[in-house]
């Protein structure tokens, strides 16, 4: 019995003890959520060095991509420059006399003594200058009527179609993957930055803004003249506040309407903003 009461002795004075404890600290349980929402601050501090630090290497890596097309169009142009020099020789210099038939000089001069119409024969006209300019003329019917002809699309405007298909059918994965095919194919085809564009597109409807804010940002930095660039700033904010980073995102979105202030994502960013006060 002595060590019951022994044992209920000591359990009492470790809760008085416990209650003063807790008296004397009332703001324990706050001073660690002051500590984690320090803490959380950081890391949110953090993270955004490291997107300022991936937008200065797309930067680099934009301008690195700008030089190397360059450079693909000069050896593009030059090679051109090449194929019409030889295409010159070829019709400047004609055939050796050894291809040509054997003929005698005097079966020549005989050739050229006889008249080139016999009774029986009949004339065929020799198209003029004006008969041949015609040819770029377009392509009449027998009524007059003008005959409309299809253009021809290119294989790099085909093949983005398909491309651009597949988002339109929110198969993003495969919209993705083509959108990717085409960029490496068709490295200084006029359609790179909408693909680019897409390919973010893509991203920010899987829910992926990470990946979709790099390309948005790939786009903005290094395709500057490209008619996407307002829509791509407008929703690149619009995917660094679905990360839950709405400082940079208000950012964003303001930049869209002071620089862009005609455009249509001007219009969708003020909506967004005023929906937000």
């Amino acid at each position: 019995m002595k060590k019951f009461f022994a044992l209920i002795l000591i359990i009492s004075v470790i809760c008085i003890f416990h209650n003063v404890y807790a008296q004397e600290n009332p703001y324990a349980l706050e001073t660690k959520v002051i500590q984690n929402q320090q803490q959380i601050k950081l890391l949110q501090q953090q993270e955004a060095q490291l997107y300022l630090k991936i937008d200065s290497l797309l930067v680099k890596y934009g301008e690195m991509k700008g030089e190397l097309d360059d450079i693909q169009h000069r050896l593009d142009s030059i090679q051109n420059q090449i194929n019409q020099l030889l295409l010159r020789n070829t019709t400047v210099n004609p055939p050796s006399a050894s291809n040509l038939p054997n003929e005698s000089p005097n079966a020549k001069n005989n050739n050229q003594l006889k008249p080139t119409n016999s009774p029986n024969q009949k004339v065929v006209p020799q198209p003029s200058a004006s008969t041949s300019n015609n040819n770029n003329k377009p392509a009449m019917s027998k009524g007059g009527n003008e005959v409309k002809t299809t253009p021809t699309i290119s294989e790099d405007q085909k093949i983005f179609n398909e491309a651009l298909n597949l988002f339109k059918a929110k198969k993003y994965d495969d919209a993705i993957l083509a959108f990717k095919k085409f960029k490496d194919k068709f490295k200084t085809s006029k359609f790179i930055p909408d693909a680019v564009f897409y390919i973010a597109e893509s991203y920010y409807a899987k829910g992926q803004y990470d990946k979709a804010i790099i390309n948005y940002d790939y786009l903005v930095n290094t395709y500057q003249k490209c008619d996407k660039v307002p829509m791509a700033t407008f929703k690149e904010g619009l995917a660094f506040i679905g990360m839950g980073d709405k400082i940079d995102g208000d950012y964003l979105l303001q930049k869209v309407v002071k620089q862009y202030p005609n455009s249509q994502a001007s219009k969708m960013a003020k909506e967004y903003l005023k929906k937000k006060r």
